[in-house]
C-alpha cells in the first residue's frame, strides 16, 4: 500500500525531469536534490520493471512508456494544482505563492509597482516577479505577460489581450543635428540604428505610414540589445535611432531628450497578452493580482490614445 502511495509523487518528479530535459535542470527548477530525483525515478522504474529514461553523462532520452507516463503525470499535476487552488480559495485571505513573468521594460514601467503593492496588501502570498526578454519562459508561472506582433502560437494556455502598445522612431537631438532630420523613411537608409533582438531582421525595419502604406528601410545597426531599457539609454546617448514604445519614452520626448524622426511613419504596434494555464487553475492570488493589473493596462491604453490624438 505504501508503494502505491509513492507512485503519484514519483510521477510528479518524472514530469519535472522530462519537462526540464534532465536531472540537473530539474533540480535547479524545483530545488529538489539531483540525487533524490534520480533515486525516485530509479525506484519507479524498478517498481514497474521498465525503463522510463535513457541517460548517461552525454545523453538523455525519454522512452515510449516514459512519454506515456509523463502525459499521465501532467494530468495528476494539473488536478493537484486545481485541488490546491480550491482549498486556497476557500480562505478569506489568499496565501501560497504567485509566480509572474513579464518583460523587464513592463516591469519597470508599472508591473513591478503592481507586484509590490500586491505583496504589501496580501502578506501571506509569496510573490515572485521574473523579468524576461519578451519570450515565453520555460519554467512554470501562474501569469505570463507576453508581447507579440503576430498571432500567438497555439498552446494549452489561455491568452487574453490586455492592450496595444504603439511604437515610435526616436533619436537624440545631437544625432539628428549630425545626420540631418529625416523627412521620410527613405531618408533613414544607412542611419546608425539600435537593434532589438525581438525583431527577426535587425538590419531592415518595417515602418507603417499614412493611409496604410508600408516601407522597408535598411539601417546600419551599431548597437544591439534584448532589453528595451538599455535600448532607451543607448538612444539617449546618441548611439542611433531606436524603435521604442511610446509609453516608455514619452517623457523623454516631452523634455526634448529624444525626438520623433520621420514623422507620420512608425514601427507596427505591439499587442500585450496575459497567459495563464486556465481559469480553473488560476489561484485566488492570481485573480486578485489580475484585477488592478487590468485596470492599469486600461488606463495606460487610454493615456496612449490621448497622446496620439
Amino acid at each position: 500500500m505504501h508503494e502505491l502511495m509513492d507512485i503519484p509523487h514519483d510521477l510528479l518528479m518524472l514530469v519535472e525531469v522530462v519537462e526540464a530535459g534532465g536531472f540537473s535542470a530539474a533540480s535547479q527548477r524545483t530545488g529538489i536534490p539531483k540525487s533524490r530525483l534520480s533515486r525516485r525515478i530509479s525506484a519507479l522504474e524498478k517498481r514497474l520493471g521498465v525503463a522510463l529514461l535513457v541517460r548517461d553523462p552525454r545523453h538523455f532520452e525519454v522512452t515510449e512508456l516514459g512519454q506515456e507516463l509523463f502525459q499521465r503525470g501532467l494530468k495528476i499535476r494539473d488536478e493537484t494544482r486545481s485541488a490546491l487552488t480550491t482549498a486556497q480559495d476557500s480562505r478569506d485571505e489568499p496565501s501560497g505563492t504567485l509566480r509572474v513573468a513579464c518583460p523587464a521594460a513592463l516591469s519597470a514601467l508599472f508591473i513591478g509597482d503592481v507586484a509590490i503593492a500586491f505583496a504589501h496588501t496580501y502578506p501571506r502570498v509569496c510573490v515572485t516577479l521574473k523579468t524576461t526578454d519578451g519570450t515565453t519562459p520555460d519554467d512554470h508561472f501562474d501569469l505570463i505577460i507576453q508581447p507579440a506582433r503576430q498571432a500567438l502560437a497555439d498552446s494549452s494556455m489561455v491568452a487574453q489581450q490586455l492592450m496595444v502598445s504603439s511604437f515610435v522612431l526616436v533619436a537624440s537631438p545631437g544625432l539628428v543635428d549630425a545626420a540631418g532630420f529625416p523627412a521620410g523613411p527613405r531618408s533613414l537608409a544607412g542611419w546608425p540604428a539600435i537593434g532589438w533582438s525581438f525583431h527577426e531582421h535587425a538590419s531592415k525595419w518595417t515602418l507603417w505610414g499614412p493611409g496604410g502604406e508600408t516601407a522597408e528601410v535598411p539601417v546600419k545597426v551599431r548597437f544591439h540589445g534584448d532589453s528595451l531599457l538599455v535600448i532607451r539609454k543607448a538612444a539617449l546617448a546618441g548611439i542611433g535611432v531606436a524603435q521604442l514604445p511610446k509609453l516608455m519614452c514619452q517623457k523623454d520626448i516631452d523634455e526634448g531628450a529624444l525626438g520623433i524622426v520621420a514623422p507620420g511613419w512608425a514601427p507596427p504596434p505591439m499587442s500585450i497578452h496575459a497567459l495563464y494555464p486556465s481559469r480553473r487553475h488560476l489561484t485566488q492570488a492570481g485573480r486578485l493580482f489580475w484585477q488592478p493589473f487590468r485596470r492599469l493596462c486600461h488606463r495606460a491604453a487610454n493615456w496612449r490614445l490621448g497622446q496620439d490624438s
